[in-house]
């Protein structure tokens, strides 16, 4: 009787430390499937909103001009129904605030990790965050994918032009983790002779990158890979839209599924592709998204903005901040059963492959992003291919760009597109936006 007694207060121990643990955003960011019912997952999204706003109206001056302008104030939010009553802002607004005005209170930038965005949408905005937010957040990552089957020791190999490390994001972590043999990541510079050879040399488990990337991998890697070669778990897409015709092409050339990730620097980790449903999984504990058409929210089926606010960075807040990205509204909580909400489809923007004189290809994003860590002063810029051997890159400047800026930017590209190509950096008034955006 003793001995039952003693079993029945170890386990009643366990399961009480388990129900501690799942209070806390890191223990449930470990496991595939969040831990907390849709009810739960509504009461800490609303408490974190709540927390933010009052943060953001006391500490940022951005905000708290914004709110006196809308005449709102923190009390007036109690959770994400209430946040349609706080402008939108884009990123353009963000971008022309000062630093100063961005950046909480008491928070000094030098200590900040520093990401800038791709520039896709021709428009480079420097986002910052603590290092603990940071790690929060890349934890949504985790999950993601370990909801996918990874494993401790799973390699996972990404083709990619490799992004400069920010020296204040400290790396121990990670370099434990390698060290231990634990969720390896293997970078393989696409930019290299034969960068399908070095990821067949890794035989990674799985392989993450770009759509656009991996579908022009994905043919050469079918035609050279042999019978010993290993056929990765399953493939990540991310960083531009996933058409269905680049979908089979890699799913057919590496011969396994391809899922679905849709990431932001404001944001780290926006939504990914659920496996049984097909449908997304918006990062509900890391942000609240809404999905807007004429300024409301709209039904399950419909189309429009993705906004989103960010629920963990508190040093340079985004509060329904437009993504920029149409998205169809799915249902809440997804038909797979999990508790996050969901959208059905993502439908942005898509960067396509640029094809150069002599079979050369290059990444419009990779142009954009060595051009804005050239040159700062760029505030707004285009890439336009008029043919194989001519790119023209228009920018809008700060201010005037010296000589020095403009050799900079040339230099950066030209090494980035290789010889043959006329490569030309045009001053221009304002960027001419086409109907696709």
């Amino acid at each position: 009787m003793h001995l039952l007694y003693a079993k029945a207060r170890l386990i009643h121990r366990r399961l009480k430390a388990m129900a501690m643990l799942s209070r806390f955003y890191v223990y449930r960011a470990l496991t595939p499937q969040n831990s907390l019912s849709v009810e739960e997952m509504r009461r800490y999204r609303d408490s974190r909103i709540r927390k933010l706003v009052h943060h953001a109206y006391r500490n940022v001056p951005f905000y708290t001009q914004l709110f006196d302008s809308a005449g709102i104030t923190p009390r007036d939010i109690q959770g994400a129904a209430d946040l349609e009553r706080i402008p939108v802002t884009t990123r353009s607004d963000i971008q022309n605030a000062s630093l100063e005005d961005r950046l909480a209170r008491g928070v000094d930038p030098a200590k900040l990790i520093a990401r800038k965005t791709t520039g896709s949408t021709g428009q480079c905005l420097v986002v910052m965050r603590k290092w603990v937010e940071e790690r929060k957040l890349n934890l949504a990552w985790m999950r993601a994918i370990r909801s996918y089957g990874l494993k401790r020791t799973d390699i996972l190999g990404v083709p990619r032009i490799p992004n400069a490390l920010d020296p204040r994001d400290n790396q121990v972590p990670q370099k434990i983790a390698t060290k231990l043999k634990l969720y390896r990541n293997v970078l393989i510079d696409v930019r290299e002779a034969d960068p399908v050879g070095a990821l067949l040399a890794l035989c990674p488990d799985v392989i993450s990158g770009w759509p656009t990337v991996l579908s022009e991998m994905s043919a050469e890697w079918a035609a050279r890979r042999t019978s010993s070669s290993r056929t990765p778990k399953f493939i990540l897409s991310g960083g531009e839209t996933l058409s269905e015709i680049n979908r089979e092409r890699i799913s057919k050339g590496f011969g396994a599924n391809v899922y679905d990730l849709l990431g932001a620097h404001e944001f780290s980790l926006v939504a990914w592709e659920c496996p049984v449903s097909g449908d997304y999984h918006l990062s509900d504990d890391t942000l609240f998204g809404e999905v807007l058409k004429d300024g409301r929210r709209v039904e399950p089926g419909e189309r429009g903005e993705l906004v989103a606010t960010n629920l963990h960075s508190f040093a340079m807040p985004f509060i329904r901040y437009k993504l920029g990205d149409l998205v169809t509204q799915g249902t809440t909580p997804c038909a797979c059963g999990s508790p996050f909400s969901s959208i059905r489809s993502i439908e942005g923007r898509t960067a396509d492959l640029m094809l150069l004189i002599g079979g050369r290809k290059v990444h419009p994003q990779d142009i954009s992003r060595e051009s804005f860590i050239a040159a700062p002063v760029i505030r707004t810029l285009q890439v336009v291919q008029h043919s194989l051997d001519r790119i023209d890159l228009h920018i809008v400047p700060y201010r005037e760009p010296t000589q020095d800026e403009i050799a900079a930017i040339h230099t950066a590209v030209v090494k980035l597109i290789g010889p043959g190509v006329t490569f030309n950096v045009v001053v221009v008034a304002e960027i001419e936006r086409l109907p696709e955006g």
